[in-house]
């Protein structure tokens, strides 16, 4: 009979309690893989970082576009002149005024292509001009250029078209590098958000078993105070357990429901949706490549591109600046034909050939030191910007080699945590035995309680630690190691647009 009574009082003591919101068919669960994936689909911030991308990427277009042949049409259908001139009558040797009216319209359509190379432009235009002028002598007037071909340089002065050819590039690559680091970023802030409520659902749990258990305690306790087995002292303990009890549940429900609403925010799903979170498993050790996670590093980092466009765009400064203190030469070269005629068909007979040839020269001979102060000042830039490129190497390289050494530590912390919660949870049902047999006290019972809750919440914080390292690493070298893939180059970027 003695041993059927302790059966159903262990029963009682090791139940768990199911919270009443978990049997609402409004129940949302979730693993901490669903959390990520939903934080980083969902979010307001992954939305806001996928415009990031997209804004890089039309920018990236637009480059694109610039360096393909464009062909544009130009038109003034219609231009009226009316006003006083001044003219020279050569029969009275005077300057008179005189009304002119006139009417104009024109048209060209130009084909053009800029020459990276040289940072010249060649362009094919065909143009028609028409001219009306009113008053005594009232008369038409046509112009045509059928076909004429063009180029137009700047001799050893700065080459936009070059340097736009090496950032531009650079600067979208940066840019999706950029959202896979700001992605990992979500899914570490989503590791926070996830076991914060984790860590709120189970001291909630534990406050209402807690309460349940200390009711159980409370009868057993009665039945020896009655036999003298235990004071008056240890009775009252277990009373006061029972207030702090209730007091506790009423503080974990509150940080379990903040907890709550602050996940759902950040997944960006209903704030009514009630969550119940699966944890992860004790995950298995990783055995990371130093070298490997070293490689990657330099291949995905977003930082080191950074850096790379500071350096260039320096360059690019300083190159324009020497180039400005130089002498310039501009080419405009454009040969064709052309024909001018009363009426409209006859300015397209017996074209003429048409030659244009300019050259123009800027020679800078006095600037009171402006251009070589800019100059200087352009290479001082340039300098600082290798400077901070090696010195985020180095501080990119030691970051990395910390966190490799931090999952390592926090992975060896997490083992000893779980082994903690089980030798806790051993004492504490030995100790609860012993406390129905008479030979445990209700302090050594309550203290062994207490160890088995916070070895639990240490359990549950170790996870976190060794999680939120893991993705750590993951952001900084985009690689997963669980899988042992690249993650710029396993994701579709064209699901995006």
């Amino acid at each position: 009979m003695n041993n059927i009574i302790k059966t159903i009082i262990i029963s009682i003591l090791t139940f768990v309690y199911v919270p009443i919101f978990g049997q609402n068919s409004n129940v949302l669960y979730l693993d901490l893989n669903q959390t990520i994936e939903k934080a980083q689909d969902s979010s307001l911030t992954a939305f806001r970082y996928k415009n990031m991308y997209l804004s890089n990427y039309w920018s990236y277009r637009n480059y694109k576009a610039n360096r393909l042949p464009s062909l544009s049409l130009n038109l003034v259908p219609v231009s009226y002149n009316r006003q006083l001139i001044q003219r020279y009558d050569s029969e009275n040797d005077i300057d008179v005024y005189r009304q002119q009216k006139s009417y104009s319209a024109s048209g060209s359509l130009m084909l053009s292509q800029n020459f990276d190379p040289l940072g010249g432009t060649f362009f094919i235009q065909s143009s028609l001009d028409y001219l009306r002028y009113f008053g005594a002598n009232t008369y038409n007037q046509f112009t045509s250029a059928p076909f004429s071909i063009g180029y137009q340089h700047n001799m050893f002065g700065f080459n936009q078209f070059k340097w736009d050819k090496k950032i531009e590039p650079l600067k979208f690559e940066k840019a999706k590098l950029q959202y896979l680091y700001n992605a990992e970023q979500i899914a570490s802030n989503a590791v926070t958000y996830f076991f914060n409520l984790a860590q709120a659902q189970v001291r909630y749990k534990n406050a209402i078993n807690n309460a349940q258990k200390a009711d159980t305690t409370l009868i057993i306790a009665e039945r020896r105070f009655k036999i003298a087995s235990i004071t008056k002292t240890d009775l009252m303990d277990i009373q006061l357990e029972i207030v702090n009890a209730k007091n506790e549940i009423a503080q974990a429900e509150v940080d379990m429901q903040k907890a709550s609403l602050a996940l759902t925010s950040f997944l960006g799903i209903d704030k009514s949706t009630k969550i119940e979170l699966i944890l992860p498993e004790n995950p298995n050790e990783l055995i990371i490549d130093n070298e490997l996670a070293l490689e990657y590093l330099h291949k995905n980092s977003y930082q080191l591109l950074e850096n790379k466009q500071s350096v260039l765009e320096a360059e690019k400064e300083y190159d324009r600046i020497k180039k400005s203190n130089r002498m310039t030469i501009s080419v405009n070269a454009n040969v064709g034909f052309n024909q001018q005629a009363e009426e409209i068909a006859d300015a397209y007979k017996d074209l003429m050939r048409k030659d244009v040839i300019s050259v123009s020269m800027a020679i800078p001979i006095m600037d009171w030191g402006m251009r070589k102060g800019q100059k200087n000042q352009a290479e001082s830039n340039l300098n600082i910007a290798k400077i901070d490129q090696e010195q985020q190497i180095q501080e990119l390289e030691q970051n990395l080699t910390i966190t490799i050494g931090e999952l390592n530590s926090r992975y060896n912390m997490l083992q000893s945590a779980l082994t903690a919660q089980n030798l806790a949870n051993e004492i504490y049902q030995e100790n609860i035995l012993r406390f129905q047999e008479g030979s445990c006290n209700i302090t050594t019972l309550t203290s062994s309680q207490q160890r088995m809750v916070s070895a639990q919440n240490n359990y549950i914080s170790s996870l976190y630690q060794y999680w939120y390292c893991y993705y750590n690493l993951r952001q900084q070298t985009l690689f997963d190691f669980d899988k042992g893939i690249s993650l710029s180059e396993q994701f579709d970027f064209d699901n995006l647009r």
